[in-house]
């Protein structure tokens, strides 16, 4: 709070200095005096360079924020603010100066030089200090103190230096270097000074600036026109790494011409800079939200065109297979190459083999579970996925199967085969393959409502327990929400809802706002049930569910927030 302050009250001084400067020049052209003219256009110049100066610092601390506000620097910034106010008090007795009252005085010794008479060549001297004057207006003219403003000036850069101490000492050296100046070296600049961390707090580096909403509006654009210039020439993988992650913490949204496009992707898959993989994910998003609908198979997409962009991909994907091989499992460029591949169509099929392999090569259980599971996301895009996800699930360590089960039995379609299989699971026993079975016979369209009541005798014997996941209810609402079998889960969820403890009553609500939210066909039942769960004698009920039924009407009255991102044209 105490910075903005002290930015409001920095927000005038160029102005008043440079307006200053403007009465100094149009003082020295109207003055016939030499020595006088020379002292005006001396004083109009210091006054620009000051101007200057002021501007320089007032654009350094625009939107600066994160300052640890203690007795230290809460007592630095007061001094600062006192010595700019103070410097405002003096300067503007200096610019108003003293009015001469209607006597002439000498611009000089300001000498009363009434009663002087002009010499025979018009000029008048001043009898106390020898000055010459050659036009009466010069004598009558409001006298001011150049030495004021001086001191007035040399008080405000005093004041913007102690609070420049104070960000020197917050983000170092690097903080001091204007916008402008890393905007112009966006691309010949070293990399830590243009790309730095995505964090709040990031003042020091250009897109951290930019991300943050420190650069004024014209900057912003400038740097979004370099940045979009830079993958149209697609001239240099760094170029480019430095220009996408400049468009993706600019939350540019505008137009990126398909071909300046690809020819950057081919660049980024063979860079090996820092700063590649978050301008491969941006790059790679860029493309998914152009071309595909909305997520319909957790993290991938499916694509609204699939003849293009399988043509418009086919060179890309050995590159982009490359890459994904090479991209730790799990970050965003991992996740957003997937993405950008799976829209491939046929020629992303390579991807199939190489993430199995990748199952059995990966070091962490992490790593192995999510691989396995992203090859049952693959399958609901390419058929061959299918077969290899339930491979890599039988080459896991058993602890790490049951993880990868839930993805195969969330999105794989399973042959007739496969049904027997799952059954068997959803009687064995155990409840986390109970359930991994259930769900799997949910994935058949024939077998649904088997699967729904397999599943809801599986977690009714858990909650018997305590010890229910009721999130596997929604995944298998989503997959048709207005199938018999779905509204058998959802009369599930209300029963438990109104006839269990407090705990699942408030788990079941939560789900079923959920449903209602994310589901149009079934908003309005949703919203019904939970009106009359509102009206209960159960006061804690009663609020969690009016609260979750507000949460329903504004999430579907209010427009889904997309992240800013550029679209491929």
């Amino acid at each position: 709070m105490i910075d903005r302050i002290f930015f409001a009250v920095l927000l005038p001084l160029p102005i008043i200095v440079a307006v200053a400067m403007l009465l100094y020049f149009a003082r020295a052209w109207r003055s016939a005096t030499p020595r006088l003219r020379r002292s005006h256009v001396l004083a109009g110049l210091w006054l620009g360079a000051c101007a200057g100066i002021l501007i320089y610092c007032r654009e350094r601390i625009r939107g600066w924020t994160g300052v640890d506000f203690g007795t230290i620097t809460v007592f630095m910034l007061g001094s600062a603010a006192s010595l700019v106010l103070f410097g405002i008090g003096i300067g503007l007795i200096g610019i108003i100066g003293r009015s001469t009252r209607g006597s002439p005085l000498c611009p000089r010794c300001w000498y009363n030089m009434d009663g002087v008479d002009p010499q025979a060549d018009g000029r008048t001297v001043c009898p106390e200090c020898g000055s010459e004057v050659r036009s009466i207006s010069d004598l009558m003219q409001r006298k001011r103190w150049p030495l004021l403003i001086a001191i007035a000036v040399t008080f405000q850069l005093a004041g913007q230096f102690a609070y420049q101490l104070i960000r020197a000492d917050h983000g170092g050296a690097q903080n001091f270097v204007p916008t402008t100046v890393l905007i112009a070296g966006m691309f010949s600049l070293p990399a830590d000074a243009i790309i730095g961390a995505p964090t709040p707090f990031d003042s020091a580096t250009l897109s951290g600036r930019l991300a943050n909403g420190r650069v004024a509006g014209w900057q912003k654009t400038w740097a979004i026109g370099k940045a979009i210039d830079a993958i149209a020439r697609a001239e240099h993988p760094d170029a480019v790494s430095r220009a996408s992650t400049i468009l993706n913490r600019s939350r540019f949204e505008g137009e990126i011409p398909f071909e300046a496009w690809k020819s950057s992707v081919r660049l980024l898959c063979v860079s090996h800079s820092p700063g590649a993989g978050e301008a491969m994910a941006y790059l790679a998003e860029c493309y998914v939200r152009a071309r595909s609908t909305v997520d319909s198979s957790g993290r991938l997409s499916i694509a609204s065109d699939p003849q293009r962009c399988a043509a418009e991909l086919r060179e890309l994907v050995p590159l982009l297979l490359e890459r994904v091989s090479a991209a730790t499992v799990r970050t965003p460029e991992w996740w957003g190459l997937l993405r950008l591949v799976a829209l491939a169509g046929e020629h992303a099929t390579p991807i199939v083999p190489m993430l199995e392999a990748r199952v059995l090569a990966e070091d962490s259980e992490m790593g192995r579970a999510n691989t396995a599971a992203v090859l049952a996301m693959l399958s609901v895009l390419i058929p061959d996925a299918s077969e290899a996800s339930l491979r890599a699930f039988g080459d896991l360590p058993g602890p790490e199967q049951p993880r990868v089960l839930n993805a195969i039995s969330r999105f794989i379609r399973p042959s007739p085969d496969l049904l027997p299989s799952f059954r068997a699971l959803a009687v064995c026993g155990e409840p986390v393959l109970e359930v991994a079975g259930a769900t799997g016979l949910l994935g058949a369209k024939a077998e649904r409502c088997e699967g729904a009541t397999l599943l809801l005798l599986s977690l009714s014997r858990q909650i018997q327990v305590g010890q229910a996941d009721l999130g596997v209810i929604y995944w298998q609402v989503a997959r048709d929400p207005g199938d018999g079998a779905s509204t058998m889960l959802i009369v599930f969820l209300k029963d438990l809802a109104l006839n269990s403890t407090p705990m699942f009553r408030i788990e079941a609500m939560a789900h079923l706002s959920n449903i209602g939210r994310d589901f149009e066909q079934r908003s309005t039942e949703v919203l019904a049930f939970l009106d009359y769960v509102g009206s209960e004698r159960n006061p804690e009920i009663a609020e969690r569910a009016r609260a979750m039924a507000v949460d329903v009407r504004t999430a579907r009255s209010a427009p889904i927030p997309l992240r800013k991102v550029a679209i491929i044209r």
